[in-house]
């Protein structure tokens, strides 16, 4: 080959480098924004690529209760070909405030530059909420949640605006041969370089393939807290208690940290868990200094609980995603239900329903909705036999061909207490009947082999499928429920059960023993029973 021919070759692939470096600079560069959202006191717009056409939003709404959700669904596209899509839900709750959760996905094969803009907000005053930055221990089961509080709080013309940062994410996906699959999304990044300009909130990111990027804003006419003194110590306290606050919300629950023992596995793995659906660190906080913030977290997390269990056919709240313990030990899979979990939602539903009784219409206790699953679990048999009574499992995976977990006494009593609630609310005789079978398999096993109380005082935390105990129980949460168990047969007009006083007598003896500091709601529980602190601890 001649060397002019070698120089046509050089320049042509130079030519097309050039060529293709203008394109991807024009792709990056020229940009289109595209007004999303229309409200009253601000406007929302998206920043995209100039040759990336945003289609015509697809609008549907949902009502629960009297929260309205109206979700604008809207598909990505280049050169006619679907490349992901922007779903903006806009949720109006009972007490009139707003949240707004933004989710992008990207189905394409390369990265998107996006960004998302708050407009139109005239003046504005911020306040950060991660004034410093905190480094949090490495936990042996959970591992490091690398995330922060929200982006701050926005004081502008119209009211409140509490922004969050952007989760960037992967979904992963175990299918089992069952036909079920376990969800875990694997944090990518969670993109905090939120900018506030003159007017508006701007959110800009890369979006990589198969990634999914979510946000959201908390909207107030209203202050959101009744005093900065009590801001500041909600930002403190969520900075330093990780567990404690939520902030990866979007219109489907919050996402939060899971332990390592789950399937598929990341270390930075975050889903949709159960027992923080329930936001009961809002309902205490709300409880001793009343806030729009808390409040609203409280009705928003009634909201996500509700759409959860309409995914699961309305009649329990499982755990989508595997948890490895229950799989090596009785090969359990996602999806299965925690009965403790769906006893918490149960009379959190219905308690949080009584408090905020102007803001929610609740149309049936949501005690009762699980005590009739309980007794279909019953029905077919998973329960661990005792005497004439049983004692029901603590993990259903409503299939036939895996064995029966154990049965722990906390479990045990927080279906006694589903149960005795519903009968309570009802008066039906099938919930009272099968609380007494679990009052009799409780007894029963309490007069095998030393019962339920160990030597040392202490109780057994658990029986197992082949009715030997087994387990060390904990500190508070047994003795809470024994107490909680006799104050709700006190006020359904029943004897307290002379063996729950036994067991009660020796869980305290072997706390003041070991000096175990009780918290605060067993204090209340034994002082309602003239028990006092000193005496117990």
């Amino acid at each position: 080959m001649s060397d002019q021919m070698w120089k046509k070759i050089v320049v042509a692939a130079s030519l097309c480098l050039v060529i293709a470096a203008l394109t991807v600079a024009a792709f990056v560069l020229l940009k289109d924004d595209k007004q999303v959202y229309t409200g009253e006191s601000f406007n929302m717009s998206l920043s995209k690529p100039l040759f990336i056409s945003v289609k015509e939003a697809e609008v549907t709404e949902r009502s629960i209760e009297n929260v309205e959700d109206i979700i604008h669904t809207s598909e990505l596209s280049l050169l006619g070909f679907d490349i992901g899509t922007y779903e903006l839900t806009e949720r109006t709750l009972g007490n009139g405030t707003q949240f707004i959760f933004e989710r992008f996905t990207n189905d394409s094969t390369f990265a998107l530059p996006l960004a998302t803009a708050v407009t139109g907000l005239g003046e504005t005053d911020y306040k950060d909420w991660n004034p410093v930055v905190v480094e949090h221990e490495y936990h042996k089961d959970f591992g490091t949640d690398p995330t922060v509080n929200p982006f701050g709080k926005v004081e502008y013309d119209g009211g409140e605006i509490l922004q969050g940062n952007v989760y960037i994410s992967t979904q992963m996906e175990m299918e089992y041969e069952n036909g079920d699959s376990s969800y875990v999304r694997e944090l990518q990044e969670e993109v905090r370089n939120v900018e506030l300009q003159d007017d508006s909130i701007e959110k800009s990111f890369w979006l990589q393939k198969n990634e999914i990027a979510e946000s959201w804003l908390l909207v107030s006419e209203e202050a959101l807290f009744d005093s900065a003194e009590v801001e500041d110590d909600w930002i403190d306290y969520a900075l330093h208690n990780q567990t404690q606050q939520l902030n990866w919300l979007t219109s489907d629950g919050p996402y939060t940290k899971l332990p390592h023992s789950i399937e598929p596995y990341t270390p930075l793995g975050y889903g949709r868990s159960i027992g923080r659906f329930e936001d009961n660190v809002s309902l205490r906080w709300n409880t001793n200094t009343p806030s729009i913030f808390f409040e609203s977290m409280i009705l928003n997390s009634r909201s996500n609980l509700i759409n959860y269990f309409d995914e699961y056919d309305g009649t329990r709240w499982p755990t989508e995603y595997t948890s490895t313990w229950l799989k090596d030990q009785y090969d359990i899979t996602a999806s299965y239900v925690d009965t403790r979990f769906n006893e918490y939602v149960a009379f959190y539903l219905d308690h949080t329903a009584e408090l905020y009784d102007e803001d929610i219409e609740q149309e049936e206790f949501a005690v009762e909705v699980y005590a009739d699953y309980l007794l279909s679990r019953i029905e077919v048999g998973e329960t661990i036999e005792a005497g004439e009574g049983f004692l029901i499992v603590d993990y259903f995976d409503e299939d036939p061909e895996t064995p029966i977990t154990h049965a722990s006494l906390n479990h045990e009593l927080g279906g006694l207490k589903i149960l005795l609630a519903a009968y309570g609310n009802s008066k039906e005789d099938k919930y009272l009947d099968a609380a007494n079978k679990v009052v009799t398999g409780i007894e029963y096993f309490g007069q095998r082999d030393g019962g339920w109380i160990r030597d040392t005082g202490d109780l057994w935390y658990q029986v197992s499928p082949d009715g030997t105990f087994d387990g060390k129980d904990y500190p508070h949460l047994t003795l809470i429920d024994l107490l909680e168990t006799q104050a709700l047969f006190e006020e359904l007009g029943m004897e307290q059960n002379d063996y729950f006083n036994e067991m009660i007598d020796s869980k305290l003896d072997y706390v003041k023993s070991e000096d175990i500091q009780l918290n605060d709601k067993a204090i209340e529980l034994l002082q309602e029973r003239n028990i006092s602190y000193l005496e117990a601890s």
